[in-house]
């Protein structure tokens, strides 16, 4: 089990391009009916990049560009992987319906995962422990990124504005 808390592994390049991305209106975000689970309620907008259910196949013009935020991390905090599994970008709003994610995992097998928070918001991410005791909770910051094993976790939906994240997961 672990948990690492990076502030500062993105260059200005990197930021420079993400607030690009989020501002010019180009990238196409779909919208998504269910949060973690069949009709749990959590309608939410996600750009896929590098789709779970078909992660050999590039869905994005954004890969590059999340692939150097993923080595950026882990060159900072000396990890290593050897596949990308699913990376996308979530937006989750404030739907009226559910206040929080279900808890979930990735993956139905052993992964890491990146979080990557793109913008300032509420909504925090809660991850559990193995005994689905709370482990850590990370408030959301802009550019701050968090990494943690196959654990079960959760986030709350922002009460007003967006919530905007980078999630890639990989082993």
């Amino acid at each position: 089990m672990f948990f690492i808390e990076d502030k500062n592994f993105l260059t200005e390049e990197q930021k420079n391009n993400i607030n690009l991305i989020l501002k010019s209106g180009e990238t196409p975000f779909y919208m998504s009916l269910e949060a973690a689970s069949p009709n749990d309620g959590g309608i939410n907008f996600v750009h896929h990049i590098i789709h779970r259910d078909n992660p050999e196949k590039i869905n994005s013009d954004l890969y590059l560009l999340f692939v150097s935020l993923l080595n950026s991390f882990c060159k900072k905090n000396n990890l290593k992987y050897k596949k990308i599994l699913r990376c996308a970008i979530n937006i989750t709003i404030n739907n009226g319906v559910i206040f929080k994610c279900p808890v979930h995992t990735d993956h139905m097998f052993p992964h890491n995962q990146l979080l990557i928070y793109l913008n300032d918001t509420n909504g925090d991410t809660v991850i559990l422990d193995e005994n689905n005791k709370i482990f850590k909770i990370s408030e959301p910051e802009k550019f701050k990124g968090i990494a943690f094993n196959s654990l079960p976790h959760y986030h709350y939906f922002p009460g007003k504005g967006i919530r905007v994240v980078a999630i890639i997961t990989f082993n």
